[in-house]
This record gives C-alpha cells, structure tokens and sequence, in this order.
C-alpha cells in the first residue's frame, strides 16, 4: 500500500470517528448545558454565602474547585455515555443517552445538596434538606443492600 492510500484510509477514518463523536455530544447537549447551570449555581451562591457571612473568600479557591467539579461531572457524563456505547447500547440494554444521564445523575445529587445548603445557609433557615438521604430512604424501603450500596457510593463521593 503506498503512503497516498494509507493516509486517505486513516482521514476517512478519523472523519467517521469525529462525526460519531460529535453526534454522541450533540446528544448530550442538554445534560452539558446542566452541569455548566448547577456549576454556576453553585459558584454563585457559595460565593453569596461566604460573604454574606464575612468569612475570607479567595478567588483562586473557589475558581480552583468549580474546574475540579466541572471536570469531575464531565467525567461523570463521559464515563456513562462511554459505557453505555461500549457495553450497554452493543447488549440492547439501554442507550448511551440513558447511561449518560445515571452517570451525571450522582454529580447532580451531591451538586444540588451544596447549592440548597448554600441557598438556607443565606437565607438564614436551619433546616436541612438532602438530596442523599431522600434517595436513601427510598431505596431502603424497597432494597436494605441497595440503600447500603448507595450509601457507600455517597461517602465515597464525599471524600473526593
């Protein structure tokens, strides 16, 4: 094969690879425009919550962990549509969208505790809600081992 050839081969090649790429992200839009929503959210009321309070707030601190967190939640969304491309789609078991979606779906339960902490701790209200504790009560009822692996999976998450 002469060198023409073969790198005509490898360009079509890396072309179908890139428009099946952007297709699965065409796909996921919508989850993308979520994690960059609840990243601002977050940024924005913790930042509200931090000087409200007249605690010492850097920038370079909480720029730093709203990268981190919008990389972590990519990988979520990523890793999940991978999955589901590689495994799940090829068995029939569910598509890439939907294992995208339960992927991003742990980010967006830790996400939401931290924005609703944000938003009480502002407003003054004691109360607590949590996100993870209502998903664990509900699990408990129907499944004790299910409600134990998702506890397991929180804490986890929580010390990352």
């Amino acid at each position: 094969m002469n060198t023409t050839t073969e790198a005509a081969g490898k360009a079509v090649l890396w072309g179908a690879w890139g428009a099946e790429a952007l297709g699965v992200l065409y796909d996921l839009r919508w989850m993308l425009v979520l994690v960059v929503v609840l990243i601002q959210a977050d940024f924005w009321f913790g930042v509200s919550d931090s000087l409200k309070k007249h605690k010492e707030f850097r920038f370079s601190r909480a720029g730093r962990r709203t990268c981190n967190k919008a990389v972590d939640y990519m990988t979520y969304l990523l890793v999940g549509s991978l999955l589901g491309l590689a495994v799940f789609e090829p068995l029939g078991w569910a598509t890439h969208t939907v294992t995208a979606a339960i992927g991003l779906g742990f980010g967006c339960v830790w996400e939401v505790d931290s924005i609703i902490g944000h938003v009480c701790s502002i407003h003054g209200v004691k109360f607590r809600f949590s996100v993870k504790r209502c998903i664990i009560a509900l699990l408990r009822k129907k499944s004790k081992a299910a409600a134990e692996v998702a506890e397991e999976v929180f804490r986890e998450g929580e010390k990352q």
